[in-house]
């Protein structure tokens, strides 16, 4: 749809349905937008929005496989102005009555993608044809010598999302072919009488984001430790081979088929590489699916800068940093004084601007945020503090705004505390809490439900109270303060109290972004007085 736009000389706009209501009202009003293709389920989001926009045309995709198709009616009689057509309507009439292409100049504003609203109201990032063509052509510079026509994407983050943009526009341009996954139908455990997304396509590159490679690893665990003598020997193995692979020595792939062969099958058999983006991964669980899964590398960049920042590449492989920089910007550390980082020190620390093709031309009817954002000479402000290491690699320490000083004095970094306290087994995603009035953080959780049901089985606990049971969150806290010690934390670092949530971490409860990124304002309104009693008692 986007690339049949783009040849009309027409500008998109992307929104997620995670904005809510209030969001996606805003995008709709301040872009004017006239036309609008959505799934039949989300009618019922778009309803009221519509209602004070400018679009007169709606056209569905009646394929979408989450249904929705009878709010249809109902939304018809309710909006008769608008004119409903599905998209295959739209095809046959394109078919029926073809038009010659109206090309696009460089500069000319390809699309506005509104960002997911973690920090507030969101913000419509212009994004013109030049931006996005030097985007792609800057990733492709980092992995040109490790793709090919022959592989496979596994596509499942949102597309309006600007990596999956970036990854599927790449994936285009080096020939390869595109599978279309959903987070929740990813694994054979997620499935009832059929196989999973990835044993189904059995992918050669597969993108991801922290939370999803959390649960491929915690469910290999979780087989795991339903055998001791399997348990053994699987570690055995993993101990041979990181020697192996660490000394660059031959025989490390020999055990890939022996040991791991049975956990490569659950991604399909194929996946040569996997990529992660998003936000900071755990460097125990990158270890971990390099070696039994695939080398992962990393991705950094931002919808400003069309999903540009750093990559690594599965040829130079690291697990400390993230990679080098695209061809199509460059990047900078500017001395952050107040928070201690220097870029003049052996190591250079700094918040991270980028200049270059890929940046944005600004915020959409926002002239104050686009100023604030760039430096007079042009350099982007990304707000993220970083590190060159001495490869000249980047590395991503944290967010400015997710820095806080404890009342000591010291300050940590929520992000760094939270990619260790996820990989622990019981807990699917988690929020560090720390404000200047207490000494040390808090973390708030999502459970593995069923796991925690056994463990209040077990203690003998009522499954209606056992999300606030003291003995629960007794145990949780010393696995989080166990990793924490495990992952090198300072003991300002290490979590003092805990809250544990009865509710999913989901898009649709609010909690997290469509690409799963906390939402902090959201989880702190919703345990408001849950973070306030664990501070209270920690």
């Amino acid at each position: 749809m986007s690339h049949a736009c783009a040849t009309q000389s027409m500008s998109i706009i992307t929104a997620y349905d995670s904005l809510g209501s209030g969001g996606l009202e805003h995008s709709l009003v301040q872009t004017q937008a006239e036309v609008m293709y959505i799934d039949p389920h989300l009618l019922k989001t778009a309803s009221e929005p519509l209602k004070k926009s400018k679009v007169h045309t709606l056209i569905v995709n009646e394929a979408s496989i989450f249904g929705g198709s009878e709010l249809l009616e109902e939304f018809k009689t309710s909006h008769p102005k608008i004119k409903v057509m599905s998209f295959d309507d739209l095809c046959e009439a394109g078919q029926s009555e073809m038009v010659d292409p109206v090309y696009p100049e460089p500069d000319d504003l390809y699309c506005v993608m509104y960002t997911s609203g973690s920090g507030g109201v969101p913000k419509g990032v212009r994004i013109a044809h030049c931006n996005l063509i030097a985007g792609i052509a800057g990733l492709y510079t980092c992995v040109s010598d490790c793709v090919t026509h022959n592989d496979i994407l596994l596509a499942y983050l949102p597309l309006a999302h600007v990596l999956e943009m970036a990854l599927e526009n790449l994936g285009y341009y080096f020939g390869g072919a595109i599978g279309y996954g959903n987070p929740r139908t990813l694994s054979d455990t997620s499935m009832r009488n059929c196989v999973g997304d990835m044993r189904e396509l059995a992918p050669t590159i597969m993108p991801g984001v922290p939370q999803v490679y959390e649960s491929i690893r915690k469910g290999v665990m979780s087989r795991l430790n339903a055998s001791v003598l399997l348990r053994t020997l699987f570690w055995r193995a993993f101990a041979y081979k990181s020697f192996m692979v660490k000394h660059n020595l031959p025989g490390a792939c020999l055990l890939d088929s022996i040991v791991f062969g049975k956990v490569r099958e659950m991604t399909g058999g194929r996946i040569r590489f996997l990529f992660n983006g998003g936000s900071a991964i755990s460097l125990s669980t990158k270890h971990f699916l390099s070696l039994v899964l695939a080398p992962m590398f990393t991705g950094y960049g931002l919808t400003e800068s069309c999903a540009n920042g750093s990559l690594g590449s599965p040829l130079e492989f690291t697990l400390h940093s993230i990679g080098t920089i695209p061809g199509s910007i460059e990047v900078k550390l500017v001395s952050v004084p107040e928070f201690g980082y220097s870029a003049d020190t052996q190591i250079p620390q700094g918040e991270i601007l980028i200049k270059g093709g890929a940046v944005m031309l600004g915020y959409y009817e926002n002239e104050e945020e686009t100023k604030t954002s760039f430096t007079e000479d042009g350099w982007f402000k990304t707000g993220d503090v970083g590190e060159f290491d001495t490869d000249g690699h980047l590395r991503v320490i944290d967010r400015i705004k997710n820095l806080v000083k404890l009342l000591s004095g010291e300050y940590v970094a929520l992000e760094k505390l939270e990619a260790i306290y996820r990989g622990v087994q019981g807990i699917m995603n988690v929020m560090v809490y720390a404000d200047s009035d207490h000494s040390r953080p808090i973390a708030v959780v999502m459970p593995n439900e069923a796991s925690l049901s056994n463990m209040a089985r077990e203690m003998d606990i009522d499954e209606h109270s056992m999300h606030s049971d003291p003995r629960i969150q007794e145990i949780f806290l010393k696995d989080l303060q166990a990793a924490g010690k495990r992952g090198g934390l300072s003991s300002a670092e290490i979590v003092a109290g805990i809250v544990i949530t009865p509710e999913e971490w989901t898009p649709a409860s609010g909690l997290v972004t469509a690409t799963q990124k906390l939402d902090r304002r959201a989880i702190n309104a919703r345990y408001k007085s849950e973070i306030h009693e664990a501070l209270k008692n920690a």
